[in-house]
């Protein structure tokens, strides 16, 4: 076991290298088969999966966490490292990581085979799957940053797949810049945070922004730089998972993400991108833990988060973007467990999400597939009877996502348990309110789309079994790995033992949100579209944001550059008058010369009358 862990980089380096391998692949006879490719990405991921496992079986008996680092700058008293760390965490986002990534993997081969850009696609998702196990494995703060750009390149490649698409590449380009956003600040509260513990670092030995040693320096900085100064740092470092994934304000990226092909919004939605931001959280818990005031602000981002994207799933009529919003909101409660101090159970319901959003969206690619790309859901219906794999396994992720006693059921109550626990009555109300209305809009896109009668012009046809195995597994999980005890796993252990009320109430809460979507959706009954954030985003850009940026622009066009422009006009006349003296004659420069001389002389001959 042993030596999994010693060499668990190569759990990460391995798709680095099928990468680099399909990039150059025009000259290794690799872009001859197809096979090749999928052959290899998929392989390697294997590989890692089965690393992983080992890796857990190493943490059931392992008594504190392993780390491995070496230096990469070492300068007078900067001294910064690279390496791994293995705890249950790492284990955990490992094998979920490395199980979703290679059922897409397997799916993308049969959605993506007829596409002319296939190698580039498999290339894009095995630079993806290095930058995320490398995050996941980073045993610093300053080694997370460089794979967290990474993810972030990575995803740009993967959603503006399709670039010639003006809103795919519109899509990718959005992404990015909302993530720099978000980036930005993350980099900021690195460097504020390394500036104010630097000397704790060097008197403690310890590996400089070292996860294992977070606590102590998190209370080391939080004495020296008072409560007020520590809540800006922890709330800059917070604004990257903000941005990641996906909370509010910055949220709107993640359902343009959906002009990816499917596979792709599967990978970011389930497994990786979008759990990179929840999974930092997790990783620098002692820092936003240090302060009440961050916590709070955590737990009440994701609660309106969780809210907000809710409401706006129920208006959409895009299965794709129906599953994005529904993945903004499934965020915003893993976000609002940790700021109430259930790290554990929002790691909980992160690993369940996992497996039940990745089968969904899965099931979304096959019914796309198989309608010739159609995504609304109002000329869909009737389709369980052409893709009934397709149609039960969805609506095992339905049950799943809304609470219904599958995987969903277990680790949505432990956020409950956390927020009861914890006195959160607001926070509980809230996601309540949000479990009722994840069951309704989530049964909606079921009922719009697999049962009735077919409203569509496309002729439906069944997916491949390339791409409708990987449901099947996906569909295991989804319904049985709640009854693991994960949060137990990871350390947690609810106050909230002999009640079953809570758990009854959210069961009634779920089930009424179905039988709400059944009555209103077997009767082709349409709720009006009641919010969307980019209408207010695009409303604020256009009269606020514009005229600001116009007038700057205008001042420094008209003043700024105006003056600089003065000078140069300045300077060039003043050179111009001075070259007229330089002709490259020598008798106008001794012209010049007695022409100087003669005037200091009647200068000096003033001086002297003046005087006498």
């Amino acid at each position: 076991m042993e030596f999994f862990v010693e060499n668990a980089g190569i759990i990460a380096a391995l798709p680095l290298w099928v990468f680099l391998i399909i990039t150059l692949g025009r000259n290794l006879a690799v872009y001859e088969d197809k096979k090749y490719t999928v052959w290899l990405t998929c392989i390697s991921t294997f590989i890692g999966f089965i690393w992983s496992l080992f890796i857990l079986f190493w943490t059931f008996g392992a008594t504190e966490p392993f780390s491995q680092n070496m230096y990469w700058i070492n300068v007078g008293a900067l001294k910064l490292s690279v390496g791994w760390l293995i705890d249950n965490l790492t284990a955990l986002m490992l094998l979920v990581v490395t199980s979703v990534s290679l059922l897409i993997q397997v799916y993308s081969h049969g959605y993506m085979n007829k596409d002319d850009g296939y190698h580039r696609f498999f290339a894009y998702l095995n630079l993806f799957n290095f930058s995320m196990l490398g995050l996941v494995l980073s045993s610093n703060l300053f080694q997370t940053y460089i794979f967290w750009e990474l993810v972030g390149v990575s995803s740009y490649l993967l959603i503006g797949f399709w670039f010639r698409r003006p809103s795919a590449a519109h899509a990718a380009t959005k992404a990015f810049i909302m993530n720099r956003i978000g980036d930005f600040g993350f980099l900021i509260g690195i460097i504020a945070f390394f500036y104010f513990s630097l000397q704790w670092w060097q008197n403690s030995g310890e590996i400089y922004l070292g996860f294992t040693a977070l606590q102590p320096a998190s209370e080391y900085v939080l004495s020296v730089a008072g409560p007020e100064i520590y809540f800006l740092i922890a709330l800059a470092i917070f604004f990257g998972p903000i941005a990641k994934s996906a909370q509010f304000p910055l949220h709107t990226w993640l359902p343009d993400a959906m002009e990816g092909p499917t596979p792709i919004s599967a990978l970011i939605h389930a497994a990786t991108m979008v759990a990179a931001g929840v999974y930092l959280i997790a990783r620098a818990y002692p820092i936003f833990e240090a302060s009440p005031d961050i916590m709070m602000t955590i737990a009440w981002v994701g609660a309106i988060t969780a809210l907000l994207t809710a409401i706006i799933a129920v208006t959409q009529n895009d299965i794709k973007k129906t599953l994005a919003y529904s993945t903004c909101s499934q965020l915003g409660y893993m976000v609002m467990a940790m700021g109430a101090g259930a790290m554990a159970a929002g790691m909980f319901h992160l690993t369940t999400h996992a497996y039940f959003k990745a089968m969904l969206f899965l099931c979304s690619g096959a019914v796309i597939h198989g309608l010739s790309d159609q995504q609304d859901m109002r000329y869909m219906g009737g389709l369980r009877k052409h893709m009934p794999v397709v149609a039960y396994t969805y609506l095992i992720g339905c049950l799943a996502i809304s609470g219904l006693l599958l995987s969903g059921f277990w680790s949505k109550e432990k956020i409950f348990s956390g927020l009861y626990d914890a006195h959160h009555t607001a926070l509980l109300v809230i996601a309540l309110f949000v479990a009722l209305l994840t069951a309704f809009y989530m049964f909606k896109s079921y009922f719009l789309t697999f049962e009735g009668e077919y409203r569509g012009h496309a002729h439906p046809h069944n997916s491949p079994k390339v791409m409708t195995i990987p449901l099947i597994i996906l569909a295991v999980p989804s319904a049985i790995i709640g009854f693991v005890p994960i949060d137990k796993y990871l350390g947690y252990v609810s106050e909230h033992h002999e009640s079953l009320l809570l758990p009854l109430i959210s069961l009634l809460i779920a089930a009424g949100g179905v039988f709400l979507a059944k009555a209103l959706y077997t009767k082709s009954v349409r709720p009006l579209k009641l919010l969307n954030m980019d209408t207010y985003y695009y409303w604020a850009i256009d009269n606020i944001f514009l005229p600001i940026t116009e007038t700057l622009a205008a001042f420094d066009k008209y003043v700024i550059d105006g003056i600089v422009n003065f000078i140069g006009a300045k300077k060039r006349f003043e050179s111009w008058l001075l070259s007229q003296l330089q002709t490259g004659q020598m008798q106008t420069y001794l012209a010049l010369l007695f022409a100087g001389l003669a005037g200091l002389m009647l200068v000096f001959v003033l001086i002297q009358w003046l005087w006498m």
